[in-house]
């Protein structure tokens, strides 16, 4: 990418794409754009962030998206199509299905864009598992969106989602030859750019749920931004999917770093005191009935520890990762700090 290339971030306003946005910024990019579907979160962003182009546009209608992507040469796909109306996980995955081809069409339309860097979810790859003795995954792997008794809608929508766009990719549709590579994120924790966004720590750990112990899989939201940018420049990334992940570790452990180093007070500022967890063998003894259902063999496994997600792309992981406790103690400051701010 060149200094003065047009970037368009879409869903700028996200998690992930506030630090897309911010490190492109801080890296001299000057042609960004960003797409947002809240007027208000948008002009927030905009405050901290003057350098970049803003647009209204969304992936479930064609409005204003040949303004957004004319000139532009990269993109960095943070949004997914939605629809209110949608009734069942395979309803949310066909119109995710619609809108990342309208996206598509459109890039090879605009006849300027070259790559597109994806981001989906690990959920694409390590879900829907049919083969209890399977417990590696790796980027070749597919969640199986077809099997009877998903309990995530996105496992089974974002993979739609997913292989819709490489049969696009891979097809005589893509008559301008773009180049995608994806990008899976696993529990994105850190703290948020902008004040609106709590992370996956309080999504695991709010105080208004009981919840298994098991292993996780994590990312810095920052590492999460940055990866991205590093793919979008790599040609050997070209064509491949990624996992983004820096760290393992288990609900318990980060729950019980929080403890150590923040205050009832505090903890309940946040969480709303704390999750109870529930030890992972008691879980999944309390489970043994129902061993035959796909919530089954997909969680009991990760709860005893035995899941491993192993990279075939090593060198995508180049740069250093944040220390997970540094991610958990920063993530917490960040919320403290916004949730004061209110």
């Amino acid at each position: 990418m060149e200094k003065n290339d047009k970037i368009v971030i879409i869903g700028v306003t996200g998690y992930i794409g506030a630090w897309i946005a911010k490190k492109l910024t801080d890296m001299g990019y000057t042609q960004i754009v960003g797409t947002y579907r809240n007027e208000a979160k948008a002009q927030q962003l905009q405050s901290m962030l003057p350098n970049v182009s803003f647009y209204k546009a969304n992936l479930s209608e064609t409005e204003n998206w040949h303004e957004v992507l004319r000139e532009a040469k990269w993109i960095f796909n943070q949004g997914s199509a939605s629809n209110p109306n949608d009734k069942t996980f395979k309803d949310r995955g066909r119109t995710k299905e619609k809108g990342i081809r309208m996206l598509l069409q459109l890039a090879v339309e605009s006849g300027s864009v070259k790559k597109i860097v994806h981001t989906t979810a690990e959920s694409t790859i390590a879900y829907g598992n049919e083969d209890p003795a399977k417990t590696t995954f790796t980027e070749d792997d597919w969640t199986n969106e077809n099997r009877e008794g998903l309990f995530d809608h996105n496992m089974v929508s974002k993979t739609m989602e997913e292989k819709a766009a490489w049969s696009f990719i891979n097809s005589n549709e893509n008559t301008s030859n773009i180049i995608m590579t994806t990008i899976h994120p696993t529990h994105v924790m850190g703290p948020s750019f902008v004040p609106w966004h709590n992370d996956m720590i309080y999504a695991m750990l709010r105080g208004d749920r009981a919840m298994a112990d098991s292993q996780l899989y994590g990312v810095d939201v920052r590492d999460a931004a940055a990866m991205n940018i590093a793919l979008m420049k790599s040609d050997a990334a070209n064509g491949n999917r990624h996992f983004a992940s820096g760290f393992k570790s288990t609900y318990s452990t980060v729950l019980n770093l929080i403890k150590e180093q923040f205050t009832d007070e505090q903890i309940n500022i946040v969480l709303g005191a704390a999750a109870r967890i529930i030890p992972g063998d008691d879980a999944a003894d309390i489970l043994a009935h129902c061993h035959s259902t796909s919530y089954y063999q997909d969680m009991v496994p990760r709860m005893l520890n035995r899941v491993v997600y192993k990279t075939n792309h090593p060198e995508a992981y180049a740069y250093e990762y944040t220390e997970p406790n540094t991610t958990v103690i920063q993530a917490m400051e960040k919320m403290l700090k916004d949730k004061n701010a209110r």
